[in-house]
């Protein structure tokens, strides 16, 4: 990952809880675009 994403691991693995976080919140989302859309607006200047 380090030769991808110039970030450090713990960076990386508070996105993946975010990410988690949301994920579980989603349950009953209509559609996975609603899910992907609540993830990038978390994000907004992370690709």
């Amino acid at each position: 990952s380090r030769v991808r994403w110039p970030m450090h691991t713990g960076q990386l693995e508070g996105i993946n809880n975010r990410i988690k976080v949301i994920k579980r919140m989603a349950y009953g989302y209509r559609d996975s675009e609603f899910f992907f859309m609540k993830i990038k607006n978390d994000f907004p200047g992370n690709p």
